[in-house]
């Protein structure tokens, strides 16, 4: 989830795994290419979320204490769950698409239509009382989430059209942002 600081490995195994993402990216970036090209399965809903979030990272946690690939908050997690293995994407899966119900049911009821993707996202990363509180308004969302809204448009975008795979969206969906 954004934070307001920037992105940056903050120990040294996430430095580690800074670099190896670094190392791959150019190895990534061919495989983007050639997938597009070849037109392969793109992702849902929940696999968009997991690449922006963290990467796919079953083990991520971030800055305010979010857990699992889904950077969840302990808080919400545990309105779905007593379970406290973050790091198992079958129960992280559960939980995220039952919170990603509730967000846009409550986006449903706050702005009278349907979210579209661009919505869901920010509704995943700012929560519905910070889209409500700037009027559902996309020029009105912080920068940084409205470039990753975006790629989470793309992304969703591609799976529609086909043509984007795992391994590629895994590299461009997290790559940090500018």
């Amino acid at each position: 989830m954004f934070n307001g600081r920037a992105c940056g490995p903050a120990s040294s195994g996430q430095a580690k795994r800074w670099i190896l993402k670094k190392s791959l990216m150019w190895r990534s970036v061919l495989i983007l290419v050639l997938s597009v090209l070849s037109g392969q399965a793109g992702l849902s809903k929940l696999e968009a979320i997991s690449m922006i979030e963290s990467g796919n990272d079953d083990f991520a946690i971030g800055d305010a204490g979010e857990v699992s690939r889904y950077q969840i908050l302990p808080r919400v997690w545990k309105r779905f769950t007593n379970s406290r293995a973050y790091s198992n994407e079958a129960v992280s899966s559960s939980v995220a698409a039952q919170y990603l119900q509730v967000l846009e049911a409550s986006f449903r009821a706050r702005a009278g239509r349907e979210p579209s993707d661009f919505d869901r996202y920010v509704l995943w990363n700012g929560g519905p009382g910070y889209y409500e509180r700037i009027g559902f308004v996309a020029a009105r969302v912080h920068p940084i989430i409205r470039e990753r809204a975006q790629r989470f448009v793309n992304l969703r975008q591609m799976r529609q059209a086909g043509g984007l795979s795992e391994q590629a969206a895994t590299s461009w969906a997290s790559q940090p942002s500018q």
